[in-house]
C-alpha cells in the first residue's frame, strides 16, 4: 500500500477512535431513542459504528467531528426507521423466548426511575423524525447551533423546537402518569 493512502487510512482509524472513545455513550442513547427492543438497538449501533467509520473519510472539518458524528448517527437512525416500518410484521415468540419477570428484591425507586425512563424514551420515540432528532440532540447536551448545523434548521428554530417539545413531553408524561395511577387505584378498588 503506497504510504499516501497508508496516511489516509491512519487518520481515518484515528479519527474513528476518537469519535467512538468520545461519543459512544451518546450513540448507545441515540440508538436507544429510535429502537426500544435490545437486539434490534444492537444492530442500530452498530450499523451507526459503520456509517460513522465509512464517513470519516469524507469528513474535511467545515463543522466539529461531534456534529459530524451525529449527524452520521441519526441519519443512520433515520434511515433504519424506514427500513423497519417497510418490514414490519406480525412476529410471534415461542413461550421460553418470554423474558422472565423482574426480580422482586429490586427496589421500587430503581423499577420506579427505569419505567419513568421507557416511558420517556417511548414518547420520544412517537415523536416526528426530526423532532426526535432534536430531542436526541438536547438531551445528549448539545447547544443550538450544533443541532442546527445537524438538522439543517436555524439555531432560533431548534430552540423553539425543543421549548415546545419538551412541553409536549411533560404533559404527556403527566398524563400517564395519572392515567397509571387511575388504574392502579381501580386494580387495588377491586380486590
Amino acid at each position: 500500500m503506497p504510504a499516501v493512502e497508508r496516511s489516509v487510512e491512519e487518520n481515518q482509524n484515528s479519527r474513528f477512535e476518537e469519535a467512538v472513545a468520545a461519543y459512544g455513550a451518546g450513540l448507545e442513547r441515540l440508538a436507544r431513542a429510535y429502537e426500544a427492543d435490545a437486539d434490534t438497538r444492537r444492530d442500530l449501533l452498530q450499523e451507526i459504528i459503520i456509517a460513522l467509520w465509512r464517513s470519516l473519510d469524507g469528513f474535511d472539518g467545515r463543522c466539529s467531528l461531534r456534529t459530524w458524528v451525529y449527524r452520521v448517527a441519526h441519519n443512520t437512525a433515520a434511515s433504519h426507521v424506514g427500513r423497519q416500518l417497510r418490514m414490519k410484521r406480525q412476529a410471534f415468540v415461542a413461550l421460553e423466548e418470554v423474558p422472565e419477570p423482574a426480580d422482586i428484591a429490586e427496589s421500587e425507586e430503581a423499577a420506579s426511575h427505569r419505567d419513568e425512563l421507557a416511558v420517556l424514551y417511548e414518547l420520544i420515540g412517537q415523536l416526528k423524525p426530526l423532532d426526535r432528532q432534536v430531542m436526541v440532540a438536547y438531551l445528549e447536551g448539545m447547544d443550538a447551533a450544533s443541532t442546527a448545523e445537524i438538522t439543517g434548521l436555524s439555531a432560533r428554530n431548534v430552540a423553539t423546537k425543543i421549548h415546545r417539545i419538551k412541553c409536549i413531553l411533560a404533559r404527556r408524561f403527566q398524563s400517564r402518569a395519572a392515567g397509571a395511577r387511575v388504574s392502579g387505584k381501580e386494580a387495588r378498588d377491586e380486590r
